[in-house]
Protein backbone atom coordinates (compact mmCIF):
# COMPACT_ATOMS: atom_id res chain seq x y z
CA UNK A 1 0.00 0.00 0.00
CA UNK A 2 1.10 3.71 -0.53
CA UNK A 3 2.47 5.53 2.06
CA UNK A 4 0.10 8.55 1.88
CA UNK A 5 -2.81 5.66 1.74
CA UNK A 6 -1.27 4.32 5.15
CA UNK A 7 -1.67 7.71 6.63
CA UNK A 8 -5.12 8.50 6.21
CA UNK A 9 -6.72 5.10 6.88
CA UNK A 10 -4.73 4.93 10.04
CA UNK A 11 -6.37 8.24 11.05
CA UNK A 12 -9.48 7.02 10.03
CA UNK A 13 -9.46 3.80 12.48
CA UNK A 14 -7.46 5.34 15.70
CA UNK A 15 -8.54 9.24 15.61
CA UNK A 16 -11.39 10.17 17.84
CA UNK A 17 -12.35 13.11 17.85
CA UNK A 18 -11.93 13.03 22.05
CA UNK A 19 -8.08 12.48 21.10
CA UNK A 20 -7.05 15.09 18.47
CA UNK A 21 -3.63 15.28 20.33
CA UNK A 22 -3.22 11.68 19.23
CA UNK A 23 -3.25 12.75 15.39
CA UNK A 24 1.14 12.98 15.46
CA UNK A 25 1.81 9.63 17.42
CA UNK A 26 -0.44 8.36 14.73
CA UNK A 27 1.09 9.80 11.47
CA UNK A 28 4.12 8.98 12.70
CA UNK A 29 3.65 5.15 13.49
CA UNK A 30 2.24 5.10 9.89
CA UNK A 31 5.34 6.27 8.43
CA UNK A 32 7.70 4.42 10.37
CA UNK A 33 6.98 1.28 8.91
CA UNK A 34 7.51 2.89 5.33
CA UNK A 35 10.53 5.67 6.72
CA UNK A 36 13.83 3.03 5.84
CA UNK A 37 12.21 3.10 2.49
CA UNK A 38 12.61 6.37 1.36
CA UNK A 39 16.04 6.46 2.61
CA UNK A 40 17.04 3.46 0.30
CA UNK A 41 15.60 5.22 -2.47
CA UNK A 42 17.43 8.38 -1.80
CA UNK A 43 20.81 6.15 -0.93
CA UNK A 44 20.44 4.19 -4.36
CA UNK A 45 19.50 7.37 -6.49
CA UNK A 46 22.86 8.93 -4.51
CA UNK A 47 24.41 5.58 -6.25
CA UNK A 48 23.55 6.57 -9.23
CA UNK A 49 21.46 3.18 -10.10
CA UNK A 50 18.85 3.32 -12.83
CA UNK A 51 14.79 3.05 -11.30
CA UNK A 52 15.02 -1.02 -12.88
CA UNK A 53 18.18 -1.53 -10.69
CA UNK A 54 17.04 -0.37 -7.75
CA UNK A 55 13.51 -2.11 -7.65
CA UNK A 56 14.63 -5.67 -9.45
CA UNK A 57 18.21 -5.76 -7.49
CA UNK A 58 19.04 -3.68 -5.13
CA UNK A 59 15.44 -3.18 -2.83
CA UNK A 60 15.93 -7.16 -2.49
CA UNK A 61 19.76 -7.19 -1.03
CA UNK A 62 21.15 -7.35 2.26
CA UNK A 63 21.41 -5.01 4.67
CA UNK A 64 17.97 -3.17 3.17
CA UNK A 65 16.32 -6.57 3.64
CA UNK A 66 16.84 -6.00 7.57
CA UNK A 67 16.47 -2.55 7.75
CA UNK A 68 13.69 -2.77 5.77
CA UNK A 69 12.56 -5.85 8.64
CA UNK A 70 12.97 -3.67 11.69
CA UNK A 71 10.58 -1.03 10.76
CA UNK A 72 8.08 -3.66 9.22
CA UNK A 73 7.78 -5.85 12.55
CA UNK A 74 4.45 -6.68 14.22
CA UNK A 75 6.07 -7.48 17.76
CA UNK A 76 8.15 -4.46 17.83
CA UNK A 77 4.65 -2.20 17.08
CA UNK A 78 2.75 -4.34 19.89
CA UNK A 79 5.54 -3.98 21.86
CA UNK A 80 5.26 -0.27 21.55
CA UNK A 81 1.66 -0.49 22.54
CA UNK A 82 2.41 -2.69 26.01
CA UNK A 83 5.24 -0.25 26.47
CA UNK A 84 3.03 2.45 26.19
CA UNK A 85 0.15 1.56 28.08
CA UNK A 86 2.33 0.32 30.86
CA UNK A 87 4.09 3.57 31.37
CA UNK A 88 0.97 5.53 30.42
CA UNK A 89 2.57 7.17 27.78
CA UNK A 90 -0.64 6.90 25.59
CA UNK A 91 0.84 8.53 22.33
CA UNK A 92 3.32 5.92 22.87
CA UNK A 93 0.52 3.23 22.21
CA UNK A 94 -1.10 5.51 19.60
CA UNK A 95 2.51 4.81 17.81
CA UNK A 96 2.39 1.27 18.62
CA UNK A 97 -1.52 0.79 17.13
CA UNK A 98 -0.50 2.69 14.09
CA UNK A 99 2.57 0.31 12.83
CA UNK A 100 0.57 -2.72 13.45
CA UNK A 101 -2.33 -0.93 11.71
CA UNK A 102 -0.32 -0.17 8.58
CA UNK A 103 1.48 -3.64 8.63
CA UNK A 104 -1.85 -5.38 8.52
CA UNK A 105 -2.91 -3.49 5.65
CA UNK A 106 0.34 -4.42 3.73
CA UNK A 107 0.04 -7.87 4.56
CA UNK A 108 -2.84 -8.78 2.00
CA UNK A 109 -1.38 -6.44 -0.70
CA UNK A 110 2.37 -7.64 -0.95
CA UNK A 111 3.24 -10.11 -3.15
CA UNK A 112 7.21 -10.65 -4.49
CA UNK A 113 8.04 -7.65 -2.11
CA UNK A 114 6.26 -9.10 1.05
CA UNK A 115 8.01 -8.14 4.30
CA UNK A 116 9.21 -10.03 7.16
CA UNK A 117 6.17 -8.84 9.34
CA UNK A 118 7.61 -11.25 12.82
CA UNK A 119 11.05 -10.31 12.85
CA UNK A 120 12.60 -10.73 15.12
CA UNK A 121 10.91 -13.87 16.05
CA UNK A 122 10.41 -15.22 12.48
CA UNK A 123 11.84 -14.61 9.17
CA UNK A 124 8.66 -15.52 7.67
CA UNK A 125 7.50 -13.68 4.90
CA UNK A 126 3.14 -13.69 4.03
CA UNK A 127 3.48 -13.57 0.14
CA UNK A 128 -0.31 -12.44 -0.92
CA UNK A 129 -1.66 -13.59 -4.37
CA UNK A 130 -2.96 -9.68 -4.48
CA UNK A 131 -0.04 -6.95 -5.06
CA UNK A 132 -1.00 -3.13 -4.67
CA UNK A 133 1.02 -2.54 -7.36
CA UNK A 134 2.01 -5.49 -9.94
CA UNK A 135 -0.58 -6.23 -12.32
CA UNK A 136 1.02 -9.75 -12.72
CA UNK A 137 -0.47 -10.06 -9.33
CA UNK A 138 -3.71 -8.91 -9.62
CA UNK A 139 -2.65 -5.21 -8.95
CA UNK A 140 -5.53 -3.94 -10.96
CA UNK A 141 -7.59 -5.10 -8.04
CA UNK A 142 -5.14 -4.11 -5.22
CA UNK A 143 -4.69 -0.24 -6.33
CA UNK A 144 -8.78 -0.08 -6.73
CA UNK A 145 -9.49 -1.46 -3.47
CA UNK A 146 -6.98 0.71 -2.04
CA UNK A 147 -8.17 3.74 -3.53
CA UNK A 148 -11.75 2.67 -2.61
CA UNK A 149 -10.81 2.15 1.04
CA UNK A 150 -9.12 6.05 0.88
CA UNK A 151 -11.77 7.76 -0.64
CA UNK A 152 -14.17 6.18 2.20
CA UNK A 153 -11.53 7.07 4.65
CA UNK A 154 -11.41 10.35 3.30
CA UNK A 155 -14.95 11.69 3.59
CA UNK A 156 -15.50 10.13 6.90
CA UNK A 157 -12.03 12.31 8.09
CA UNK A 158 -13.32 15.20 6.26
CA UNK A 159 -15.66 16.51 8.43
CA UNK A 160 -14.09 15.45 11.57
CA UNK A 161 -11.13 17.37 10.76
CA UNK A 162 -11.11 21.10 12.92
CA UNK A 163 -9.31 23.17 10.50
CA UNK A 164 -8.89 24.41 6.59
CA UNK A 165 -5.39 23.75 6.89
CA UNK A 166 -5.54 19.85 7.97
CA UNK A 167 -8.49 19.31 5.31
CA UNK A 168 -6.79 20.93 2.47
CA UNK A 169 -3.91 18.94 3.24
CA UNK A 170 -5.87 15.50 3.70
CA UNK A 171 -7.49 16.81 -0.03
CA UNK A 172 -4.65 17.81 -1.66
CA UNK A 173 -3.26 14.02 -0.75
CA UNK A 174 -6.12 12.43 -1.57
CA UNK A 175 -6.16 13.98 -5.25
CA UNK A 176 -2.34 13.18 -5.55
CA UNK A 177 -3.71 9.39 -4.83
CA UNK A 178 -6.52 9.59 -7.15
CA UNK A 179 -4.01 11.10 -10.22
CA UNK A 180 -1.35 8.18 -9.75
CA UNK A 181 -3.82 5.92 -9.60
CA UNK A 182 -5.22 7.14 -13.34
CA UNK A 183 -1.49 7.39 -14.48
CA UNK A 184 -0.24 3.81 -12.94
CA UNK A 185 -3.45 1.85 -13.50
CA UNK A 186 -4.72 1.44 -17.15
CA UNK A 187 -7.67 0.13 -17.59
CA UNK A 188 -8.50 -3.71 -18.75
CA UNK A 189 -8.90 -4.00 -22.44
Amino acid sequence: MNTPSHLILNLAVLRRPVSPAMTWPILIGALIPDAALFVFYAWARWQGLPEQTIWSTAYYSQPWQDIFAVGNSMPLGLGAIALGYSLKRHWLGFVGASMVLHHLADLPLHHDDAHRHFWPLSSVRFISPVSYWDVDHFGRLGATLELVLVLVATAYLLPRLGSRVSQGILGTAVVLLVLGYLLLVRPLG
